[in-house]
């Protein structure tokens, strides 16, 4: 009997995951809602994978509550795909600064560490590393590989002031959307 292995690199459609939405607002200060940043950088993302002929599954597309077993539920349909969900951080007193991506099971490590190297180089924030954690999105997400990015502190004064502009946030979405590209294409 012969087993073969399966690619996890032979996708054709990602699943991004703007978090929260709605009343959860995530990450905020003041008027800045994590919730707007991560849809506004997720649908950038969204534009950059599709030029590139990926299929893109939006778990939203506006500014709606997705419950989070529906998000993980939508990370777990179909074959050939992988799960990209989209955060800003936030911690009290303001000093937490940098980029970091998570992963939960050793098969997303890999996209979750070309997505860090290409968000870091393109946007030259501090490297906050790839790390494990059990948040739920990836943890329930079993059927593909699956990752949590975080694009920086809305807490800290000074990211928040880039993250307030389309031009940086576009260099987020570029750094995530070429990470996953360079991911799909490795060997």
């Amino acid at each position: 009997m012969m087993i073969l292995a399966v690619d996890v690199r032979a996708f054709d459609t990602v699943i991004l995951d703007p978090g929260h939405g709605a009343h959860d607002r995530g990450a905020a200060i003041g008027y800045v809602y994590e919730k707007h940043l991560a849809l506004d950088t997720a649908r950038r993302v969204e534009q950059l994978l599709k030029k590139e002929g990926l299929k893109v599954i939006m778990t939203r597309s506006r500014d709606v509550f997705i419950p989070l077993q529906d998000r993980s539920a939508a990370g777990n349909r179909g074959r050939g795909a992988i799960f990209v969900s989209v955060h800003y951080n936030y911690n009290r007193g303001g000093s937490g600064a940098g980029a970091e991506t998570y992963y939960h099971f050793s098969s997303s490590y890999m996209l979750a560490a070309y997505i860090q190297a290409y968000l870091v180089q393109r946007t030259s924030m501090t490297n906050r590393g790839v790390k494990s954690a059990g948040f739920h999105v990836i943890r329930a997400t079993t059927k593909n590989p699956a990752v949590l990015v975080e694009c920086g502190f809305v807490s800290n004064s000074t990211e928040r002031a880039r993250m307030m502009t389309g031009e940086y946030r576009a260099r987020i979405a570029e750094g995530i959307a070429q990470g996953i590209i360079a991911y799909r294409k490795s060997k």
